[in-house]
């Protein structure tokens, strides 16, 4: 008994210890889990708290990118050169698709491509946002319009449209799919013109339905601003349509031609042609580099003036046309230094550029800007190859002196002739005009900028003669416009092909301003490698100049571009300063209609004391209203079928004779006379007798005549 309950003893107790321990094992093993367990939450709750919150709101959220609308470029008259206009584009968020196959199979159906296209895409992992169509062609409009699919898309995406046939197109430039610049001006102010992007939140309710998350932002797009160049659109269409034609007569590679103010630096026109690999869509090509041949005599010829090394009348030996291998066209035994550049004479110019001597060569050119970037706002613009004097061999100085061993851009030229017509002030070329928000508002608004003084004023002037008489008798007469002096200069140079100059491919070129009295536009037309059988500037480029000043004074009568009348001579005055000061604007007799017309788009404060439709203006007045602002008072009469209004009956013509042209076009203008402008300078005749009326459907003619036609 006592061996059998020691045996039982033993026993129980063996159980409760293994029990014990089994009890401590899983005590452990379960404050183990409940350890990891705790861990895990704080993991989730604390450390990772952003990343699990972010994976779940993409399961039930999605964010939609609304997209600005670009700016708007438009030209100095306000012209809108490139606009945009609405198309369709669909996206989806894979993840909120409920029938992808469905889905699919609508697209292939409209759009006529295979089901798995759109599948694929659908099907895409780890992404909340796929394409499935961009701005869709209009003809397709009617049969996406009413597509209704779970997570799926429709998106109103803007998309760039040239409003004149891509005129003007190298120099705003282009954008891709996504409206982001890729050349031109959409390039070089893709950040103001592209706008800021916008979003939406669309959220996944518990019943599975796709709307809007009222508790979430919405962050609306802002849209681009709107730029105003100071290119003229009518000026730009002649540019464009003369030199394709010149081009083509030609039988070039291309050409490239630039229309400036030589006053403000403004470029009115600029375009560029090359059929020789390069593309018709970029404005790169007018920033190409070559060796300009005889319109850098600029240099030599502005620099001796300046230094006063001698003058027009004296006489250089040219050797009979021929020196150091260098030959002329036209063979002379000696020209005076008008006939050198009348005549482009490469061994008179050799001869004055040692008189020269190449320090002074240099610093010449270089303060005339070449070698150094012009600071346009375009992109890709070069600054060329202009050799320092250490870098000179023994004949660099003669040839550089007529264009050679040296590299420029047409801008530079264009720049250079202009600094010269401008009494010798080099002004910064610039494109961009005034930057203005959406809402019309001006946010900037660039002004010509002063660069340096060059030359002096009477040398400019000296260079002009000497370049007026390149056109009226040496190698420009073809430039030669009838009633206009025209001032400028030809250049012809042989290309580099592989090492070596060509005796076939040339650079002709021609750059000239006008009226030369009074210059205000300088037009430079540079031809690529004339097939036809004329290579010579005077004979290729300078009829093409011809051609768009004519146009350009046909269009313009030059007055809309001429020298302002403030003594710093670059910012004009306003229309409301000339009303404060005191104007002849002259509205009597304007149809109401046309007077407000001319107000409004002068910016000019007005007030209408009569009828405002049917009516003419029979008299105005000037006053200041109660808050402080100087208006103009129109005072009108209504006119009626039976009674000729006075605007039909005649105006009176006031004494036009002794007046400047920009002045007699200010005050016929105002008087909405049409006319015609003969010549340039100062007013010595009127078609209608000052007092006489001149009737409505009647046109004026003015003759003018210039000091130097005097």
């Amino acid at each position: 008994m006592g061996l059998r309950e020691n045996l039982r003893e033993r026993v129980t107790d063996k159980n409760v210890s293994n029990t014990n321990r089994r009890i401590t094992l899983f005590m452990a093993v379960f404050g183990l889990l409940f350890l990891v367990i705790l861990y895990k939450l704080f993991s989730i709750q604390i450390v990772e708290s952003a990343k699990y919150r972010l994976a779940a709101r993409k399961q039930y959220e999605s964010k939609i990118s609304l997209k600005p609308s670009r700016g708007i470029i438009f030209d100095r008259k306000m012209n809108a050169l490139v606009s945009n206009t609405n198309m369709y584009s669909f996206a989806a968020d894979p993840n909120m698709v409920d029938n992808k196959d469905s889905a699919a199979a609508v697209f292939a159906a409209i759009f006529g491509k295979d089901k798995n296209f759109y599948l694929d895409k659908l099907n895409t992992k780890n992404t909340s946002f796929v394409w499935l169509e961009r701005r869709i062609d209009p003809k397709f409009e009617s049969r996406v319009k009413d597509i209704d699919i779970s997570g799926i898309i429709k998106l109103n995406e803007p998309n760039r449209v040239f409003n004149y046939d891509k005129l003007c197109a190298q120099l705003v430039g282009y954008t891709n799919i996504d409206n982001i610049g890729l050349s031109g001006v959409e390039l070089e102010l893709n950040d103001k013109l592209a706008g800021k992007e916008g979003y939406v939140v669309l959220q996944k309710d518990g019943l599975g339905r796709k709307r809007p998350a009222v508790e979430y932002p919405r962050q609306e797009p802002v849209d681009g601003v709107n730029v105003i160049l100071t290119i003229d659109m009518n000026i730009q269409k002649i540019v464009e349509e003369e030199l394709e034609q010149g081009v083509n007569a030609n039988n070039s590679l291309g050409g490239k031609v630039i229309v400036m103010n030589v006053k403000t630096g403004e470029i009115l026109a600029m375009n560029s042609i090359s059929l020789d690999g390069g593309s018709p869509d970029k404005i790169a090509e007018i920033n190409d580099l070559y060796e300009p041949g005889s319109t850098f005599k600029i240099v030599t010829a502005a620099s001796a003036l300046e230094e006063g090394l001698l003058n027009k009348f004296d006489v250089i030996n040219t050797y009979g046309g021929e020196y150091m291998n260098i030959k002329d066209s036209h063979k002379f035994t000696s020209l005076t230094f008008q006939e050198v550049i009348e005549q482009s004479s490469n061994i008179g110019t050799i001869q004055v550029a040692n008189r020269l001597g190449r320090e002074r060569f240099y610093k010449y050119a270089r303060d005339f800007g070449y070698g150094i970037t012009t600071g346009i706002d375009l992109p890709g613009e070069m600054k060329g190859r202009l050799k320092k004097p250490v870098e000179f061999s023994p004949v660099t100085l003669n040839y550089m002196a007529i264009g050679y061993e040296l590299l420029v851009t047409a801008l530079q030229m264009t720049n250079a002739y202009a600094c010269v017509a401008n009494d010798g002030m080099m002004m910064k070329p610039y494109i961009v005009k005034k930057i203005l928000n959406p809402n019309g508002s001006l946010i900037k608004e660039y002004q010509p900028v002063e660069i340096r003084n060059v030359i002096s004023k009477n040398t400019a002037k000296a260079l002009t003669e000497l370049f007026v008489g390149v056109v009226e008798r040496g190698t420009g007469k073809d430039a030669k416009v009838e009633n206009l002096k025209v001032a400028g200069k030809t250049g012809t140079s042989q290309k580099m092909v592989e090492g070596k100059y060509s005796k076939s491919k040339y650079t002709s070129s021609f750059i000239g301003y006008f009226p030369a009295d009074e210059p205000q536009i300088v037009v430079a037309v540079i031809i690529d490698a004339p097939g036809a059988g004329e290579y010579y500037g005077g004979k290729v480029s300078a009829p093409i100049f011809k051609r768009i000043t004519e146009r350009i004074i046909n269009l313009t009568g030059l007055h809309e571009y001429s020298t302002p009348e403030n003594e710093a001579g670059i910012i004009q005055t306003s229309s409301v300063e000339q009303i404060q000061s005191g104007s002849e604007l002259n509205l009597v007799n304007f149809d109401v209609s046309d007077a407000v017309k001319f107000l409004d788009a002068n910016e000019i404060p007005y007030e209408i004391e009569g009828a405002k439709k049917n009516a003419v203006v029979v008299a105005h007045s000037y006053f200041n209203d109660e808050n402080g602002i100087r208006k103009m008072r129109l005072i009108t009469a209504a006119g009626s079928g039976d009674n000729k209004s006075l605007k039909e009956t005649g105006i009176k013509m006031p004494d036009l004779r002794g007046m400047s042209l920009r002045k007699c076009i200010k005050v016929i203008s105002s008087l909405g006379v049409e006319y015609k402008i003969n010549g340039c300078g100062k007013v010595t005749r009127q078609s209608v007798e000052p007092g006489q009326f001149i009737g409505k459907n009647q046109t004026l003619v003015i003759n003018c005549e210039s000091a130097l036609q005097q």
